[in-house]
């Protein structure tokens, strides 16, 4: 961390060698718990830093993701209108394919029926 905590070494030794700890031990002792203070203990100031980076990090995030939400947006919205040019295209070639079948049935129903006019008219 950016900041170190305080921590009276000398005062911890002379504790330890009250309760009846060797004075080099105690030392030692004294010295890897700083060392441990300084590398893994945080501050307040510490925690406030990673919390304004934090939020700055969120903020971030929420604009990126908001314009990720409108970039998909515009793209299925624009496969919608795509899909629909396509949708309508067939169902034109469709009505043209049904109305030139259905004009086909009728000349061929019209020819046979005035075939049928035309022989009942010789018949009788």
């Amino acid at each position: 961390m950016a900041h170190s905590i305080p921590f009276d070494t000398h005062a911890y030794v002379k504790k330890l060698t009250a309760a009846g700890v060797p004075e080099p031990q105690a030392e030692v002792h004294a010295e890897a718990l700083a060392e441990l203070i300084d590398q893994e203990l945080g501050t307040k100031r510490d925690l406030a830093e990673l919390r304004l980076a934090l939020q700055r990090d969120l903020a971030e995030l929420r604009v990126a993701t908001q314009r990720d939400i409108e970039e998909l947006r515009v793209a299925v919205q624009r496969e919608i209108e795509e899909a629909e040019g396509r949708m309508r295209h067939d169902v034109q070639t469709l009505e043209l394919r049904l109305k030139h079948d259905l004009t086909l049935r009728f000349g061929g129903m019209l020819t046979a029926a005035v075939a049928i006019i035309a022989i009942l008219v010789k018949l009788l």
